[in-house]
């Protein structure tokens, strides 16, 4: 983590998904309290577009779950950032993969590693994609927001996620990334999130990332913090930057999981969107370990509805930060 320079200059964001919101949530449909904010980016997590959800069987389809999400999402002004998980049982039984230990328990999938046929895989990727790229052929019945933004993959560097080679991703990954943009020519990929920038992240991705860099859109990290709540004061973002600049891979940054810990919620946020985040995703007040206090929280809901929608940030003192609205007005942010 990087210390701030006394030197301030202009950080201009070019929002490259051309939506105008900064923020969004990480969503579950079975809990209320995680299904995210009108007119905001959700990304279901681990989200109904896992192949073992919805080909349970060879053949057969189900697109129940899927479908909630996406009419929810309709409904409530949602623009979704969907997670792509290559992974079935019974595909994964066919050449006997050996079972994972998954984070997400019985619903999800046994088998985390590649598929034992790559074929079998383009079978169901074209089927999601088609059902929800609003081409008008073969879409989810009254579908109105087409997804375009899809996140293949999640935090592949940890085995809880993927049981696979670093070459293993990468094939996935292309072929992912080719499959979609053949079939939906205004689609957008989003690198599969990287899991902080701790050493053994770094090594994993830098070794990956120039194996990927020309098949996704933008660049994804992840902030979770550790039970005793340690956290990055700009979500990694910086780091992260320098990773990118470093393998000459030039990418807006998305934070795609944000984690607040023990951090400074306006401050962190200030400085992640300053050290060059487009867009930061919360993990949501129910999710998994730390919680966000309900001031922190309140607070982060006041900014939003502060700031949603900004052209660009531009740190003016260790304080305080001009952000430059759509319209021109400026508004300074004290942190």
């Amino acid at each position: 983590m990087k210390k701030l320079l006394v030197i301030f200059v202009v950080s201009i964001l070019s929002f490259s998904a051309n939506a105008e919101s900064r923020f969004g949530d990480l969503t579950e449909m079975r809990d209320d309290r995680m299904r995210g904010k009108d007119g905001k980016w959700v990304r279901p997590h681990p989200g109904p577009f896992i192949w073992n959800g919805i080909e349970r069987e060879q053949g057969v389809f189900s697109w129940e779950e899927a479908d909630k999400y996406v009419v929810y999402a309709q409904e409530h002004n949602q623009k979704t950032l969907a997670t792509i998980w290559p992974h079935a049982n019974w595909e994964q039984k066919s050449c006997k993969r050996r079972k994972a230990n998954s984070p997400f328990g019985r619903k999800f999938t046994k088998y985390l590693s590649k598929p034992c046929s790559m074929e079998n895989y383009k079978i169901f990727l074209t089927k999601l994609v088609d059902r929800y790229d609003g081409d008008g052929k073969n879409d989810m019945p009254g579908l109105t927001k087409p997804i375009k933004h899809w996140q293949i993959m999640n935090e592949p560097e940890y085995k809880m996620f993927f049981s696979g080679k670093r070459d293993d991703f990468v094939e996935i990954f292309n072929f992912s990334s080719e499959l979609i943009k053949s079939k939906q020519k205004d689609s957008v990929i989003v690198m599969a999130g990287a899991a902080g920038m701790f050493p053994e992240n770094k090594s994993w991705w830098r070794s990956t990332l120039p194996k990927i860099k020309d098949h996704f859109d933008i660049a994804a990290i992840h902030h979770i913090t550790p039970p005793e709540g340690n956290c990055d004061r700009e979500f990694w973002v910086d780091e992260f930057s320098d990773l990118l600049k470093s393998l000459n891979i030039d990418k807006p940054i998305w934070v795609t999981e944000a984690m607040l810990g023990k951090c400074r919620v306006i401050t962190t946020y200030v400085k992640a969107f300053a050290s060059g985040a487009e867009l930061i995703i919360d993990v949501g007040p129910n999710a998994p370990g730390m919680k966000m206090s309900k001031g922190a929280r309140k607070k982060l809901n006041a900014f939003i509805n502060e700031v949603d929608g900004f052209k660009s940030v531009n740190l003016i003192s260790k304080k305080k930060a001009e952000f430059v609205m759509k319209d021109g007005s400026k508004k300074i942010i004290e942190f």
